[in-house]
């Protein structure tokens, strides 16, 4: 009965580590994509910039730039379509990439101090700083929870042996 007792309460842990980690990256993504889009209502001349676009005040969003925007917007989906569903080699994806954003945080740091040049406003290399802190946090996350509890907190896969083999042969 003990036994059964600790199964029940790893399981529910793994499932709140796994929904909550779930729900975190669900949300950041909502809120990028939001972001994405109030970016280029409020200053669409930065991504046309990042483009290599020419945008003029007759016409401030260019077809090129919508379309690109659209992309993004698509791919932000599809990526928590996978979020919801577990694809591991998503897991790992998003892993490797929130990870590298250490790299984006000292970048925008030596460009905010003028190190570096930056041609973007102060305000959007705040946004950027911001943005990729918290991508740090998620990878700290992610590997704890891998580490804890396997790809996306669903429990981790024993080796397989010959043990292992007699044991379910029986």
């Amino acid at each position: 009965m003990r036994e059964m007792r600790i199964i029940m309460e790893e399981k529910m842990r793994r499932g709140v580590m796994r929904w909550g980690l779930e729900k975190a990256l669900i949300g950041f993504f909502l809120l990028c994509a939001l972001s994405l889009v109030v970016v280029y209502i409020v200053e669409p001349a930065i991504y046309a910039e990042m483009l290599k676009l020419t945008s003029s005040p007759k016409e401030p969003y260019p077809l090129l730039l919508t379309l690109f925007l659209a992309g993004v917007l698509v791919l932000v989906g599809v990526v928590i379509v996978g979020v919801v569903r577990h694809w591991y080699w998503l897991f790992w994806l998003l892993l490797v990439a929130f990870g590298s954003s250490v790299i984006a945080v000292v970048v925008d740091i030596l460009q905010l101090s003028g190190v570096f040049p930056g041609s973007a406003p102060v305000w959007y290399g705040l946004y950027r700083l911001g943005i990729a802190m918290i991508e740090v946090v998620f990878a700290v996350w992610m590997v704890r929870v891998y580490r804890r509890d396997g790809v996306w907190a669903m429990g981790k896969k024993k080796p397989f042996t010959a043990a292992l083999f007699l044991e379910r042969a029986r």
